[in-house]
């Protein structure tokens, strides 16, 4: 059973869609991970307002 191997230009073109496709999944990980990340900064928002109004004035 022979093997064949593709030819580099082949190779090269398979890589460089490789790192597109991981490229991609990378900005939309990082994209997402933010979003959560200013959900976060509200919510902590949020409750340090709630607390604040909780100990009323010093």
């Amino acid at each position: 059973m022979a093997m064949s191997f593709a030819s580099p230009e082949k190779s090269a073109a398979y890589r460089a869609a490789k790192l597109a496709v991981l490229r991609k999944l990378m900005v939309k990980y990082i994209e997402r991970t933010d979003a959560q990340a200013r959900n976060v900064e509200q919510a902590l928002a949020v409750l340090a307002e709630a607390n604040a109004r909780a100990r009323g004035p010093h």
